[in-house]
C-alpha cells in the first residue's frame, strides 16, 4: 500500500514538473515571436537611412549641376550683377548641402542602427527639413523670376501697341495677358513668403532642439 502511494505521488510530481517546463517553453516561444529582436530591426533601419542619404545626395548633385549651368549661362549672356549674385549664392548653398549630405551618409554608415534614433538622428532630420525648405524656396524664386520677366515682356508689348495705335482687340488681348501675368506673380510671391516662413520656423526649431547648433 505504501509503495503504491509513493508511486502515485512520484507520478503526480513528475507530471507537474513536465507541465511547468512546457508552460515556460510556450511562454518564451510566444514572447520571442511577438517581439522581434533589435538585431533584426537594426539592419532594415540602417539600410533605409543609407538609401535615403544616397538619394538626397544624388538629388543635390543634380541641382548643383543645374545651378552651375545657370550661372555660366548668365555670365555669358551678360546678365545683371544681381542675377549673377543670386546664382552664385545658390551654388554656394548647393555646396553646403553636398557637404552635409556626405556627412550624414558617412555617419549613418558608421553608426548603423543608431543613425535614425537619438539626438544625432533628430538633428540630421531637422537639417534635412531645413535643406528641403531652402530647395523649395529657390525653386519658387526661380518661378517668380520667370513669371516676372514674362510680365515685363507683356507690359512692354502693351505699351508698344498703345503707342503704335493698334486695334482695340489687340490692346484688350495684351491687357488680359498682363492681368494673367500679374496674378501669377502675386501667387509666386505668396509662395515665396510662405517658404521663407517655413524655413525660418524649421531653423528656429533646429536651434532650440539641439542647443543652438550651427546656423544655416
Amino acid at each position: 500500500m505504501n509503495n503504491r502511494i509513493w508511486i502515485m505521488s512520484g507520478a503526480a510530481i513528475l507530471g507537474v514538473a513536465l507541465l511547468g517546463n512546457s508552460g515556460v517553453s510556450q511562454a518564451q516561444g510566444t514572447f520571442s515571436q511577438a517581439t522581434p529582436s533589435a538585431a533584426t530591426k537594426a539592419p532594415a533601419q540602417e539600410r533605409g537611412d543609407i538609401k535615403s542619404d544616397r538619394k538626397e545626395l544624388r538629388d543635390d548633385r543634380q541641382e548643383t549641376r543645374e545651378d552651375r549651368k545657370d550661372l555660366r549661362d548668365d555670365v555669358k549672356s551678360g546678365a545683371s550683377r544681381e542675377e549673377i549674385r543670386k546664382d552664385t549664392g545658390a551654388v554656394r548653398e548647393d555646396r553646403r548641402d553636398l557637404r552635409e549630405d556626405r556627412s550624414d551618409l558617412l555617419q549613418d554608415r558608421t553608426n548603423g542602427s543608431t543613425a535614425g534614433t537619438g539626438p544625432g538622428g533628430e538633428l540630421r532630420r531637422d537639417r534635412r527639413e531645413v535643406r528641403e525648405d531652402r530647395r523649395e524656396l529657390r525653386e519658387d524664386r526661380r518661378k517668380l523670376e520667370t513669371d516676372y520677366k514674362e510680365l515685363q515682356k507683356d507690359r512692354k508689348e502693351l505699351r508698344d501697341d498703345i503707342r503704335s495705335g493698334a486695334g482695340k482687340d489687340e490692346i484688350a488681348k495684351d491687357r488680359q495677358e498682363v492681368r494673367q501675368d500679374e496674378r501669377k506673380v502675386g501667387e509666386d510671391r505668396r509662395e515665396v513668403r510662405q517658404d521663407r516662413q517655413e524655413l525660418q520656423h524649421d531653423r528656429q526649431d533646429t536651434r532650440e532642439n539641439h542647443g543652438g547648433g550651427r546656423r544655416r
